[in-house]
């Protein structure tokens, strides 16, 4: 054999060893991969813990502390809606809407919402000074429309009331079913957390203490 063939021999060797280990993923850049895959995991949990909803249901007759009845309708306070955010830049919310879940796909024929700014979180007050807005019912698509006079600002705790008016032989079929947010409508880092928590507004279930 002479110098030139060996020379071959060992070069081509050399090359099929690199070819052979450079597909091979060294401990390091294991170690790079599943470092990056964990932030991204933390990124996306720091993401969602800055833009948090909260839903607290309630079904308080409004109506109840009054002496004489004549109405058929009632007034009930059916829960509230916290919106959290501690990240610092600007979101608004220009509109809400729910939609109906009923038991047995049974339907309403109608219903009315008022959503309100609760200023305080003990106690509500349902006034005109705090009234956000009045709803659209789409009967097609079961669909409570809340749209805003104008963008609510949020700010770092905001809780919104809703009270619904509905007829008292109406009651019981919505007791029965659940309101869900239809996340369409919502600022996309809420679109986000409400797609990773189930969150309804129900109301004949029994209440969880955390």
């Amino acid at each position: 054999m002479n110098m030139k063939h060996a020379s071959y021999i060992v070069i081509t060797v050399c090359a099929l060893i690199h070819i052979s280990t450079s597909g091979v993923p060294t401990k390091e850049k294991k170690n790079s991969s599943v470092k990056n895959i964990a932030l991204n995991k933390k990124e996306i949990q720091t993401v969602s813990e800055q833009f948090t909803i909260k839903i607290e249901s309630k079904w308080e007759d409004l109506d109840k502390d009054k002496k004489q009845k004549h109405f058929e309708e009632k007034w009930i306070w059916a829960g509230d809606i916290i919106i959290k955010k501690t990240a610092p830049e600007y979101v608004s919310l220009h509109e809400l809407h729910l939609i109906w879940n009923g038991q047995n796909s049974e339907k309403i024929e109608s219903i009315i919402a008022s959503l309100y700014d609760k200023k305080n979180k003990k106690t509500f007050i349902p006034i005109e000074k705090y009234l956000i807005c009045d709803s659209i019912w789409k009967k097609s698509e079961q669909r409570l429309i809340l749209k805003f006079g104008k963008p609510k600002t949020l700010y770092a705790t905001n809780n919104l009331a809703l009270v619904l008016t509905i007829p008292k032989e109406t009651e019981g079929t919505v007791k029965q079913g659940h309101f869900t947010i239809d996340t369409e409508y919502l600022p996309r880092p809420y679109q986000e957390y409400i797609t990773e928590h189930n969150l309804c507004l129900c109301f004949d279930v029994p209440k969880i203490i955390d």
